[in-house]
């Protein structure tokens, strides 16, 4: 049986809608894992109940981070959450995952596997990339908007669902 568990994603951003400015924060995801992010330093510190935390090099809004239940791996998004820029190119990479002891980075997901950049929603300055993620057994779930559905396991397979 799929164990679904809902992955925390900011509420869909309207176009052209400011992100917020640059603060510290917390937030609780599946499994108890907590995500910090902190601006001096800039990092983003996980914590997984009964695990050593662990954390990444550098700051970023807290919609943009997605830890897997255990809290040994972390899915990055891009930072205009489910909005692309206009100038985003289809080589530019949208997803990145990192590992844990030491936040190594071990896989990026550009933009052109997923999708076609002209079959994305059009927004007034860029376009819908993403409509939501969900954790799935052993990886990320997530569709973009022109239907495809996706899993992207933490054994970095990605595969059309």
């Amino acid at each position: 049986m799929i164990r679904a568990l809902a992955i925390l994603l900011a509420a869909p951003a309207a176009a052209d809608t400011p992100l917020p400015l640059a603060a510290d924060w917390q937030r609780t995801h599946p499994g108890g894992v907590v995500a910090e992010g902190t601006l001096d330093p800039p990092q983003i510190r996980i914590t997984a109940p009964g695990a050593t935390p662990w954390a990444l090099g550098f700051w970023l809004q807290p919609h943009t981070i997605h830890p897997s239940p255990d809290g040994e791996y972390v899915l990055v998004s891009n930072a205009g959450g489910n909005i692309l820029s206009a100038g985003f190119e289809s080589d530019d990479a949208v997803l990145w995952i990192y590992q844990r002891p030491g936040g190594e980075e071990i896989a990026q997901v550009p933009l052109g596997i997923l999708a076609r950049r002209g079959a994305l929603e059009q927004t007034a300055s860029g376009f819908v990339w993403i409509d939501s993620y969900i954790w799935a057994v052993d990886g990320w779930a997530f569709e973009t908007p022109d239907g495809q559905g996706w899993h992207l396991s933490t054994d970095l397979r990605l595969e059309r669902r």
